[in-house]
């Protein structure tokens, strides 16, 4: 697992930043801070880590104002799939997070849960992609 982190840091460190920072804030929520502070802890903890380079220490309050919108939608859209709601997808962009999961997938770094994560699909819809890409090859070559 270090080495897929390894080589997923390297091939493209500004995803693998943000995903640190993200955990952060998870990891901080499931340690019982509120929204804001897991927010504030995370930024300040990425500040220290040089996450991004720098980019947490120049837009430090309008990274923790659109955080703090970003969870509040994403709160609300993992809540929509757990309904089994699909109309908490804007049109096209289920279309933007299936190709980015299936550009994800083509490089062979990350898990289906990774993957889901990132792009906030759900896990299910993850795992059919590599099915849907194999038929897609078959057709065009048929």
């Amino acid at each position: 697992m270090k080495s897929i982190t390894r080589d997923f840091k390297k091939k493209c460190k500004a995803l693998y930043d943000y995903s640190r920072f993200v955990a952060k804030v998870r990891e901080n929520s499931k340690n019982g801070l509120d929204e804001r502070e897991s927010i504030d802890k995370a930024v300040n903890e990425a500040i220290k880590e040089n996450l991004l380079d720098g980019f947490f220490v120049r837009q430090k309050a309008e990274v923790i104002k659109m955080i703090l919108t970003e969870f509040d939608e994403e709160l609300f859209k993992q809540n929509v799939r757990e309904d089994g709601y699909e109309e908490g997808w804007a049109d096209g962009k289920q279309e933007k997070a299936i190709e980015a999961a299936e550009n994800l997938l083509h490089m062979n770094v990350l898990s289906f849960e990774q993957i889901a994560q990132a792009t906030s699909l759900p896990l299910e819809k993850v795992r059919e992609i590599p099915q849907s890409i194999s038929s897609e090859s078959l057709s065009v070559h048929s």
